[in-house]
């Protein structure tokens, strides 16, 4: 089961916590990096969280 995150609702600027989120590796000029993304339940939009570095 994946952890929990905390994630940010800009739209309802409310924070929410969920354990269903996808997890995408981006590449960006300074390397790779992991991205969580998640639907709020307060506005149904989509919101990410960078969790870091991608080994």
């Amino acid at each position: 089961m994946p952890e929990k995150l905390k994630f940010f609702d800009l739209k309802a600027k409310k924070y929410f916590e969920t354990d269903q989120y996808e997890v995408v590796v981006k590449e960006t000029k300074r390397g790779k990096i992991k991205i969580a993304f998640a639907v709020s339940p307060y506005s149904g939009k989509k919101f990410a969280r960078i969790l870091g570095p991608a080994k």
